[in-house]
Protein backbone atom coordinates (compact mmCIF):
# COMPACT_ATOMS: atom_id res chain seq x y z
CA UNK A 1 0.00 0.00 0.00
CA UNK A 2 2.66 2.48 0.99
CA UNK A 3 4.83 1.57 -1.99
CA UNK A 4 1.99 2.42 -4.36
CA UNK A 5 1.33 5.63 -2.44
CA UNK A 6 5.05 6.46 -2.61
CA UNK A 7 5.11 5.99 -6.39
CA UNK A 8 1.85 7.88 -6.82
CA UNK A 9 3.11 10.88 -4.85
CA UNK A 10 6.34 10.85 -6.86
CA UNK A 11 4.34 10.81 -10.11
CA UNK A 12 2.23 13.75 -8.92
CA UNK A 13 5.42 15.57 -7.98
CA UNK A 14 6.84 14.71 -11.41
CA UNK A 15 3.82 16.23 -13.16
CA UNK A 16 4.18 19.39 -11.10
CA UNK A 17 7.91 19.52 -11.90
CA UNK A 18 7.28 19.01 -15.62
CA UNK A 19 4.76 21.87 -15.70
CA UNK A 20 7.05 24.03 -13.58
CA UNK A 21 10.13 23.31 -15.73
CA UNK A 22 8.10 23.90 -18.91
CA UNK A 23 6.97 27.32 -17.71
CA UNK A 24 10.48 28.20 -16.55
CA UNK A 25 12.10 27.11 -19.84
CA UNK A 26 9.39 28.83 -21.92
CA UNK A 27 9.76 31.97 -19.83
CA UNK A 28 13.54 32.02 -20.22
CA UNK A 29 13.29 31.41 -23.99
CA UNK A 30 10.58 34.01 -24.63
CA UNK A 31 12.12 36.61 -22.33
CA UNK A 32 15.56 36.18 -23.94
CA UNK A 33 14.03 36.41 -27.41
CA UNK A 34 11.99 39.47 -26.44
CA UNK A 35 15.05 41.26 -25.04
CA UNK A 36 17.06 40.33 -28.11
CA UNK A 37 14.34 41.47 -30.52
CA UNK A 38 13.84 44.71 -28.64
CA UNK A 39 17.58 45.40 -28.64
CA UNK A 40 17.86 44.54 -32.34
CA UNK A 41 14.93 46.82 -33.16
CA UNK A 42 16.63 49.72 -31.39
CA UNK A 43 19.90 48.97 -33.17
CA UNK A 44 18.13 48.94 -36.55
CA UNK A 45 16.40 52.19 -35.69
CA UNK A 46 19.76 53.73 -34.75
CA UNK A 47 21.27 52.39 -37.98
CA UNK A 48 18.46 53.92 -40.05
CA UNK A 49 19.00 57.30 -38.36
CA UNK A 50 22.76 56.98 -38.85
CA UNK A 51 22.32 56.25 -42.55
CA UNK A 52 19.86 59.12 -43.00
CA UNK A 53 22.00 61.55 -41.01
CA UNK A 54 25.31 60.70 -42.68
CA UNK A 55 23.91 60.13 -46.16
CA UNK A 56 25.72 63.27 -47.27
CA UNK A 57 29.05 61.47 -46.92
CA UNK A 58 27.82 58.11 -48.15
CA UNK A 59 26.10 59.30 -51.35
CA UNK A 60 27.20 62.89 -51.96
CA UNK A 61 25.49 63.02 -55.40
CA UNK A 62 22.13 61.74 -54.09
CA UNK A 63 21.92 63.42 -50.74
CA UNK A 64 18.60 63.56 -48.97
CA UNK A 65 19.87 66.69 -47.26
CA UNK A 66 20.65 68.64 -50.45
CA UNK A 67 21.81 72.07 -49.24
CA UNK A 68 20.72 71.49 -45.67
CA UNK A 69 23.34 71.97 -42.91
CA UNK A 70 24.34 68.45 -41.81
CA UNK A 71 24.57 69.50 -38.17
CA UNK A 72 20.97 70.73 -38.13
CA UNK A 73 18.98 68.64 -35.68
CA UNK A 74 21.80 66.12 -35.31
CA UNK A 75 22.09 66.40 -31.50
CA UNK A 76 18.74 64.76 -30.59
CA UNK A 77 19.33 61.96 -33.08
CA UNK A 78 22.82 61.16 -31.89
CA UNK A 79 21.49 60.92 -28.35
CA UNK A 80 19.58 57.73 -29.21
CA UNK A 81 21.99 56.32 -31.79
CA UNK A 82 24.56 54.93 -29.37
CA UNK A 83 27.91 53.59 -30.48
CA UNK A 84 26.90 50.05 -31.59
CA UNK A 85 27.13 49.32 -35.34
CA UNK A 86 24.71 46.84 -36.88
CA UNK A 87 25.79 44.48 -39.62
CA UNK A 88 22.88 45.01 -42.03
CA UNK A 89 21.95 46.11 -45.53
CA UNK A 90 19.75 49.07 -46.38
CA UNK A 91 17.65 50.75 -49.07
CA UNK A 92 17.00 54.52 -49.38
CA UNK A 93 13.98 56.22 -50.95
CA UNK A 94 13.59 59.95 -51.62
CA UNK A 95 10.50 62.16 -51.35
CA UNK A 96 9.29 60.98 -54.78
CA UNK A 97 9.57 57.39 -53.57
CA UNK A 98 12.43 56.75 -55.91
CA UNK A 99 14.95 54.18 -54.81
CA UNK A 100 18.17 56.17 -54.68
CA UNK A 101 20.31 53.46 -53.08
CA UNK A 102 20.33 49.71 -52.82
CA UNK A 103 23.03 47.10 -52.67
CA UNK A 104 23.44 45.70 -56.16
CA UNK A 105 23.71 42.08 -55.03
CA UNK A 106 20.46 42.32 -53.08
CA UNK A 107 18.11 44.08 -55.50
CA UNK A 108 15.76 41.10 -55.40
CA UNK A 109 15.41 41.46 -51.64
CA UNK A 110 14.90 45.22 -52.01
CA UNK A 111 12.04 44.50 -54.42
CA UNK A 112 10.51 42.00 -52.04
CA UNK A 113 10.42 44.44 -49.14
CA UNK A 114 9.41 47.48 -51.22
CA UNK A 115 5.77 46.98 -50.23
CA UNK A 116 6.77 47.63 -46.62
CA UNK A 117 8.30 50.94 -47.68
CA UNK A 118 5.06 51.84 -49.52
CA UNK A 119 3.00 51.06 -46.43
CA UNK A 120 5.31 53.14 -44.25
CA UNK A 121 5.27 56.01 -46.76
CA UNK A 122 1.47 56.00 -46.89
CA UNK A 123 1.04 55.66 -43.14
CA UNK A 124 3.88 58.13 -42.46
CA UNK A 125 5.06 55.81 -39.69
CA UNK A 126 7.85 53.37 -38.95
CA UNK A 127 7.42 49.61 -39.15
CA UNK A 128 9.33 46.60 -37.91
CA UNK A 129 8.47 43.17 -39.31
CA UNK A 130 9.96 39.80 -40.22
CA UNK A 131 9.44 38.80 -43.85
CA UNK A 132 10.34 35.56 -45.62
CA UNK A 133 12.16 35.96 -48.93
CA UNK A 134 13.26 32.93 -50.96
CA UNK A 135 12.99 30.65 -47.92
CA UNK A 136 15.03 32.96 -45.69
CA UNK A 137 13.61 35.13 -42.93
CA UNK A 138 14.60 38.81 -42.92
CA UNK A 139 14.12 41.33 -40.19
CA UNK A 140 13.13 44.68 -41.75
CA UNK A 141 13.01 48.06 -40.08
CA UNK A 142 11.43 50.79 -42.19
CA UNK A 143 12.14 54.31 -40.95
CA UNK A 144 10.03 57.19 -42.21
CA UNK A 145 11.60 60.69 -42.20
CA UNK A 146 9.94 64.01 -42.88
CA UNK A 147 11.85 67.28 -42.55
CA UNK A 148 12.43 70.55 -44.42
CA UNK A 149 13.65 68.63 -47.48
CA UNK A 150 10.52 66.50 -47.65
CA UNK A 151 9.79 62.89 -46.73
CA UNK A 152 12.17 59.98 -47.14
CA UNK A 153 12.46 56.30 -46.31
CA UNK A 154 15.37 54.22 -45.05
CA UNK A 155 14.91 50.45 -44.89
CA UNK A 156 17.40 48.45 -42.83
CA UNK A 157 17.25 44.67 -43.16
CA UNK A 158 19.24 41.61 -42.22
CA UNK A 159 18.70 37.85 -42.43
CA UNK A 160 18.06 35.83 -39.30
CA UNK A 161 19.85 32.60 -40.26
CA UNK A 162 22.49 32.86 -37.50
CA UNK A 163 19.88 33.82 -34.93
CA UNK A 164 17.69 30.87 -35.83
CA UNK A 165 20.68 28.60 -35.22
CA UNK A 166 21.18 30.28 -31.84
CA UNK A 167 17.47 29.97 -30.94
CA UNK A 168 17.50 26.32 -31.96
CA UNK A 169 20.60 25.76 -29.85
CA UNK A 170 18.98 27.57 -26.90
CA UNK A 171 15.89 25.36 -27.20
CA UNK A 172 18.08 22.24 -27.21
CA UNK A 173 20.07 23.44 -24.20
CA UNK A 174 16.92 24.32 -22.26
CA UNK A 175 15.37 20.96 -23.13
CA UNK A 176 18.47 19.00 -22.10
CA UNK A 177 19.02 20.97 -18.90
CA UNK A 178 15.30 20.87 -18.12
CA UNK A 179 15.11 17.11 -18.68
CA UNK A 180 18.27 16.46 -16.64
CA UNK A 181 17.06 18.76 -13.88
CA UNK A 182 13.64 17.14 -13.87
CA UNK A 183 15.07 13.61 -13.64
CA UNK A 184 17.38 14.73 -10.83
CA UNK A 185 14.53 16.44 -8.99
CA UNK A 186 12.34 13.36 -9.45
CA UNK A 187 15.03 11.24 -7.83
CA UNK A 188 15.36 13.70 -4.96
CA UNK A 189 11.56 13.87 -4.72
CA UNK A 190 11.35 10.07 -4.52
CA UNK A 191 13.83 10.02 -1.63
CA UNK A 192 12.21 12.91 0.25
CA UNK A 193 8.70 11.53 -0.33
CA UNK A 194 9.86 8.22 1.15
CA UNK A 195 11.25 10.03 4.18
CA UNK A 196 8.03 12.03 4.57
CA UNK A 197 5.95 8.84 4.40
CA UNK A 198 8.14 6.96 6.87
CA UNK A 199 6.55 8.38 10.06
CA UNK A 200 3.08 7.88 8.52
CA UNK A 201 3.97 4.29 7.70
CA UNK A 202 5.37 3.69 11.18
CA UNK A 203 2.27 5.21 12.75
CA UNK A 204 0.03 3.05 10.57
CA UNK A 205 1.99 -0.08 11.50
CA UNK A 206 1.84 0.85 15.19
CA UNK A 207 -1.88 1.49 14.88
CA UNK A 208 -2.38 -1.88 13.22
CA UNK A 209 -0.33 -3.64 15.89
CA UNK A 210 -2.12 -1.66 18.58
CA UNK A 211 -5.55 -2.81 17.37
CA UNK A 212 -4.40 -6.43 17.02
CA UNK A 213 -2.76 -6.44 20.47
CA UNK A 214 -5.72 -4.69 22.09
CA UNK A 215 -8.10 -7.24 20.57
CA UNK A 216 -5.91 -10.06 21.83
CA UNK A 217 -5.58 -8.59 25.33
CA UNK A 218 -9.33 -8.03 25.64
CA UNK A 219 -10.18 -11.47 24.25
CA UNK A 220 -8.30 -13.25 27.06
CA UNK A 221 -10.19 -11.75 30.06
CA UNK A 222 -13.48 -12.01 28.14
CA UNK A 223 -12.85 -15.71 27.53
CA UNK A 224 -12.01 -16.25 31.21
CA UNK A 225 -15.14 -14.37 32.33
CA UNK A 226 -17.34 -16.27 29.91
CA UNK A 227 -15.87 -19.65 30.91
CA UNK A 228 -16.32 -19.02 34.63
CA UNK A 229 -19.86 -17.71 34.22
CA UNK A 230 -20.73 -20.71 32.05
CA UNK A 231 -19.67 -22.95 34.93
CA UNK A 232 -21.84 -20.96 37.35
CA UNK A 233 -24.84 -21.00 34.99
CA UNK A 234 -24.50 -24.74 34.41
CA UNK A 235 -24.75 -25.40 38.15
CA UNK A 236 -28.50 -24.95 38.67
CA UNK A 237 -28.51 -26.15 42.27
CA UNK A 238 -25.29 -24.50 43.45
CA UNK A 239 -25.34 -21.53 45.84
CA UNK A 240 -23.33 -18.33 45.52
CA UNK A 241 -20.93 -19.56 48.18
CA UNK A 242 -20.39 -22.80 46.31
CA UNK A 243 -19.61 -20.91 43.08
CA UNK A 244 -17.57 -18.20 44.78
CA UNK A 245 -14.31 -19.29 43.19
CA UNK A 246 -15.76 -18.97 39.67
CA UNK A 247 -17.32 -15.61 40.44
CA UNK A 248 -14.08 -14.38 41.95
CA UNK A 249 -12.21 -15.38 38.80
CA UNK A 250 -14.71 -13.50 36.62
CA UNK A 251 -14.58 -10.44 38.89
CA UNK A 252 -10.77 -10.48 38.85
CA UNK A 253 -10.76 -10.45 35.04
CA UNK A 254 -13.19 -7.52 34.94
CA UNK A 255 -10.68 -5.51 36.93
CA UNK A 256 -7.96 -6.48 34.46
CA UNK A 257 -10.23 -5.37 31.62
CA UNK A 258 -11.06 -2.09 33.35
CA UNK A 259 -7.36 -1.35 33.83
CA UNK A 260 -6.58 -2.26 30.25
CA UNK A 261 -9.39 -0.10 28.84
CA UNK A 262 -8.28 2.82 31.00
CA UNK A 263 -4.73 2.47 29.66
CA UNK A 264 -5.99 2.19 26.08
CA UNK A 265 -8.04 5.37 26.46
CA UNK A 266 -5.04 7.20 27.90
CA UNK A 267 -2.84 6.21 24.96
CA UNK A 268 -5.61 6.97 22.45
CA UNK A 269 -5.93 10.48 23.88
CA UNK A 270 -2.16 10.82 23.80
CA UNK A 271 -2.07 9.88 20.11
CA UNK A 272 -4.82 12.39 19.35
CA UNK A 273 -3.09 15.09 21.43
CA UNK A 274 -6.26 15.47 23.47
CA UNK A 275 -4.56 15.10 26.85
CA UNK A 276 -3.84 18.58 28.17
CA UNK A 277 -1.38 19.26 30.95
CA UNK A 278 -2.36 21.12 34.10
CA UNK A 279 1.06 22.62 34.85
CA UNK A 280 1.65 23.86 38.38
CA UNK A 281 4.56 23.99 40.79
CA UNK A 282 4.50 20.74 42.76
CA UNK A 283 6.64 19.01 45.35
CA UNK A 284 8.02 15.89 43.72
CA UNK A 285 9.36 14.91 47.15
CA UNK A 286 5.83 14.74 48.60
CA UNK A 287 4.52 12.74 45.63
CA UNK A 288 7.31 10.16 45.83
CA UNK A 289 6.94 9.85 49.61
CA UNK A 290 3.16 9.39 49.34
CA UNK A 291 3.38 6.80 46.55
CA UNK A 292 6.11 4.87 48.37
CA UNK A 293 4.04 4.78 51.56
CA UNK A 294 1.25 3.00 49.64
CA UNK A 295 3.49 0.74 47.56
CA UNK A 296 5.60 -0.36 50.55
CA UNK A 297 2.64 -2.36 51.85
CA UNK A 298 2.46 -4.33 48.59
CA UNK A 299 6.23 -4.94 48.75
CA UNK A 300 6.04 -6.23 52.32
CA UNK A 301 3.20 -8.58 51.36
CA UNK A 302 5.60 -10.09 48.80
CA UNK A 303 8.38 -10.10 51.42
CA UNK A 304 10.45 -7.63 49.39
CA UNK A 305 12.77 -5.17 51.13
CA UNK A 306 11.66 -1.63 50.26
CA UNK A 307 14.01 1.34 50.72
CA UNK A 308 13.35 5.06 50.11
CA UNK A 309 16.17 7.60 49.92
CA UNK A 310 14.52 10.96 49.61
CA UNK A 311 15.78 14.52 49.39
CA UNK A 312 13.23 16.87 50.90
CA UNK A 313 11.55 19.91 49.32
CA UNK A 314 12.38 19.27 45.68
CA UNK A 315 10.02 21.35 43.54
CA UNK A 316 9.26 20.98 39.84
CA UNK A 317 6.68 22.27 37.38
CA UNK A 318 4.36 19.67 35.92
CA UNK A 319 0.97 17.95 35.91
CA UNK A 320 0.46 16.48 39.41
CA UNK A 321 -1.80 13.57 38.41
CA UNK A 322 0.29 12.45 35.45
CA UNK A 323 3.61 12.64 37.27
CA UNK A 324 2.15 10.69 40.18
CA UNK A 325 0.88 8.07 37.74
CA UNK A 326 4.32 7.77 36.16
CA UNK A 327 5.93 7.18 39.57
CA UNK A 328 3.26 4.61 40.50
CA UNK A 329 3.88 2.72 37.25
CA UNK A 330 7.65 2.60 37.77
CA UNK A 331 7.48 1.46 41.41
CA UNK A 332 4.64 -1.00 40.76
CA UNK A 333 6.64 -2.42 37.85
CA UNK A 334 9.69 -2.91 40.10
CA UNK A 335 7.68 -4.69 42.83
CA UNK A 336 5.73 -6.80 40.33
CA UNK A 337 8.82 -8.29 38.69
CA UNK A 338 10.85 -8.84 41.87
CA UNK A 339 10.21 -12.20 43.51
CA UNK A 340 12.80 -12.08 46.29
CA UNK A 341 15.08 -9.15 46.83
CA UNK A 342 14.94 -5.40 47.18
CA UNK A 343 13.38 -2.33 45.61
CA UNK A 344 15.14 1.00 46.13
CA UNK A 345 13.64 4.41 45.28
CA UNK A 346 15.91 7.47 45.24
CA UNK A 347 15.09 11.13 44.66
CA UNK A 348 17.93 13.64 44.63
CA UNK A 349 19.34 16.72 42.90
CA UNK A 350 22.47 16.61 40.80
CA UNK A 351 23.83 19.55 38.77
CA UNK A 352 20.48 21.40 38.80
CA UNK A 353 18.64 18.25 37.66
CA UNK A 354 16.07 16.44 39.72
CA UNK A 355 16.65 12.71 39.39
CA UNK A 356 14.36 9.84 40.36
CA UNK A 357 15.63 6.26 40.20
CA UNK A 358 13.65 3.08 40.82
CA UNK A 359 15.95 0.06 41.17
CA UNK A 360 15.07 -3.57 41.78
CA UNK A 361 16.83 -6.92 42.06
CA UNK A 362 14.18 -8.75 40.08
CA UNK A 363 14.13 -10.81 36.88
CA UNK A 364 15.82 -8.09 34.82
CA UNK A 365 15.58 -7.47 31.08
CA UNK A 366 17.86 -8.65 28.31
CA UNK A 367 19.71 -6.04 26.25
CA UNK A 368 17.58 -6.86 23.21
CA UNK A 369 14.32 -6.50 25.14
CA UNK A 370 15.46 -3.30 26.87
CA UNK A 371 15.45 -1.53 23.51
CA UNK A 372 11.70 -2.21 23.13
CA UNK A 373 10.57 -2.16 26.75
CA UNK A 374 8.67 1.13 26.24
CA UNK A 375 6.80 -0.16 23.16
CA UNK A 376 3.10 -0.75 23.58
CA UNK A 377 2.03 -4.28 24.51
CA UNK A 378 5.65 -5.39 24.56
CA UNK A 379 6.47 -7.88 27.29
CA UNK A 380 9.99 -9.13 27.58
CA UNK A 381 9.14 -12.70 28.58
CA UNK A 382 6.48 -15.04 29.90
CA UNK A 383 7.28 -14.07 33.48
CA UNK A 384 5.90 -10.63 32.82
CA UNK A 385 2.76 -12.13 31.35
CA UNK A 386 2.28 -14.34 34.38
CA UNK A 387 2.40 -11.28 36.59
CA UNK A 388 -0.62 -9.88 34.77
CA UNK A 389 1.10 -7.08 32.89
CA UNK A 390 -0.61 -5.62 29.84
CA UNK A 391 2.52 -4.16 28.28
CA UNK A 392 1.08 -0.62 28.41
CA UNK A 393 2.27 0.71 31.76
CA UNK A 394 5.81 1.62 30.70
CA UNK A 395 4.49 3.07 27.43
CA UNK A 396 2.30 5.43 29.45
CA UNK A 397 5.19 6.29 31.78
CA UNK A 398 7.39 7.09 28.78
CA UNK A 399 4.67 9.25 27.25
CA UNK A 400 4.22 11.19 30.51
CA UNK A 401 7.99 11.75 30.71
CA UNK A 402 8.16 12.88 27.09
CA UNK A 403 5.33 15.44 27.31
CA UNK A 404 7.05 16.93 30.38
CA UNK A 405 10.39 17.04 28.49
CA UNK A 406 11.86 14.57 30.99
CA UNK A 407 14.13 11.71 29.99
CA UNK A 408 13.20 8.17 31.05
CA UNK A 409 15.85 5.48 30.57
CA UNK A 410 16.42 1.92 31.71
CA UNK A 411 19.53 -0.06 32.65
CA UNK A 412 19.04 -3.75 33.20
CA UNK A 413 20.82 -7.08 33.43
CA UNK A 414 18.94 -10.34 32.98
CA UNK A 415 18.32 -12.16 36.27
CA UNK A 416 20.04 -9.37 38.23
CA UNK A 417 17.58 -6.47 38.16
CA UNK A 418 16.61 -3.23 36.50
CA UNK A 419 17.07 0.47 37.13
CA UNK A 420 14.73 3.10 35.70
CA UNK A 421 15.93 6.70 35.77
CA UNK A 422 13.88 9.87 35.27
CA UNK A 423 15.82 13.10 34.80
CA UNK A 424 13.71 16.21 35.31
Amino acid sequence: MFKKLHIKLTVYMGIILIVFMFFIATGIYNFTKFIFEDGTKKLMQSEAIRIYTYNDSVLPQQSLFRERNILYGLGPKLAIMGTEKLEASYVIYNENFERIYEEKSESEIAESIASLAVDSFCAKADSYVTKRVDGINYRVYTKYFDDDNGPGIVQVYQNTINEEIIWSFLKTVLFLFGSTGMITLLGISYVFTGQALRPVKETWIRQKEFIADASHELRTPLTVIQTNLDVVLSDDEGTVEENEIWLDNAYSETRVMAKLIDQLLTLAKADANEEKLDITEISISEIVENVCANMEIIAKNKKIDFELKLEEDILIKGDYDKIRRMIVILIDNAIKYTEIGKVTVRLYTEKNKKILTVEDTGIGISKKDAERIFDRFYRADKARHREGGTGLGLSIAKWIADIHKFTLTVESTLDEGSKFTVKM
